[in-house]
């Protein structure tokens, strides 16, 4: 345990938890960060509550006796605005920003605080890791996504203390310190979902911005995503990649973002789209059934709903792209308005 004598008014570190409607995840999540090898008098749990209309605060106020612990309610406003309550609330040097889908290992607090100690410069944020819980790791769906197409996390390639540029900066596993965001740039509040880190990241690494990935700072995700929940999650993430190129018109950017060309390819791939969904669906549930059945995939079957997922994927993330620019240009066609950027993410 860290035994770094300090005043309970300034903490260490702060763990922002933005949340929304998941008072049950939320309270996995709380529960964990109980049992942190960090001493409570060095840390501070901040959770922003995002418009919830189930019992959020009840279960925050549940834990009052066992986490130092801030509720900020906030009328419904998106993920980045969220954030930056909570980081406008923080009052530790570092803040950690968690997922309430998340449960922390027990020393995941310390060693975020640890990898600052080592890398004090400023620029410095650092990036934990995210494994699957049992129960989730279970769906072919999760591991595809983390392990093999790896939407969701990039771990797969990186090593302990690698140095990684802005697209690591994960909004829901890493910590920075505080000054340099509130002084630097915070998250931009056009994006209510996804993309709002790389963002902000993109906008950091212009003043050095760096990411150490530190492989011991363990969570692990408790929720597992279904098929229909991700292609609509990554129809969402090719709006936001849309918005991040229109505000940053830089070639190197808006090509880690793939989004030049998706109105085309959206013409090309549109046609077939409602067969590929069914076909990439069905797969879904007759593997999903199996594995629930206990009953191994074969390799040539694991191959095929792979292709399936990549497909069915990447077809919602260019849709996304290609229909919030022909909204741009519908909007650009009415006149002006107070602002020429639509909706990235509320479809």
């Amino acid at each position: 345990m860290i035994g770094v004598a300090r005043e309970a008014s300034s903490p260490l570190i702060s763990a922002v938890v933005c949340t929304y409607n998941r008072a049950p995840l939320l309270a996995r999540a709380l529960g964990a960060l109980c049992g942190q090898t960090m001493s409570p008098e060095h840390f501070e749990i901040v959770v922003v509550d995002d418009g919830s209309t189930d019992d959020t605060r009840e279960t925050v106020n549940s834990f009052r006796s066992s986490l130092p612990i801030r509720y900020a309610y906030q009328a419904n406003s998106g993920l980045a605005s969220g954030k930056n309550h909570g980081l406008f609330l923080s009052r530790g040097a570092i803040v950690l920003f968690l997922e309430d889908d998340g449960v922390a290992d027990s020393r995941l607090l310390e060693e975020h605080y640890r990898s600052h100690q080592k890398f004090v410069g400023e620029q410095y944020a650092v990036l934990g890791y995210t494994d699957l819980a049992s129960a989730v790791a279970r769906s072919p769906l999760m591991h595809y996504v983390t392990q093999v197409g790896c939407h969701l996390f990039s771990y797969p390639l990186l090593n302990h203390e690698d140095i990684l540029d802005f697209s690591y900066f994960s909004g829901g596993r890493s910590s920075c310190k505080r000054m340099f965001l509130l002084e630097n740039g915070v998250f931009n509040p056009l994006f209510r979902f996804g993309a709002d880190d790389v963002e902000l990241g993109y906008r950091l690494s212009k003043l050095g911005l760096r990411v150490v990935y530190n492989s011991s700072a363990v969570s692990h995700m408790i929720r597992t995503l279904d098929f229909e929940t991700f292609c609509r999650r990554c129809y969402r993430q090719g709006r936001s990649n849309w918005m991040i190129g229109k505000l940053h018109p830089n070639e190197v950017i808006r090509t880690w973002l793939q989004v030049d060309g998706a109105s085309e390819e959206w013409a090309k791939l549109q046609p077939a789209y409602d067969k590929l969904m069914k076909m990439s669906r069905d797969l879904d549930v007759l593997v999903t059934e199996r594995i629930r059945a206990d009953r191994p995939l074969g390799e040539l079957d694991r191959e095929l709903l792979y292709r399936a997922y990549g497909a069915a994927f990447y077809a919602n993330r260019i849709k996304g792209t290609a229909q919030i620019e022909l909204e741009a240009q519908q909007v650009q066609c009415n006149g002006p308005t107070t602002s020429t950027l639509p909706d990235a993410v509320r479809a």
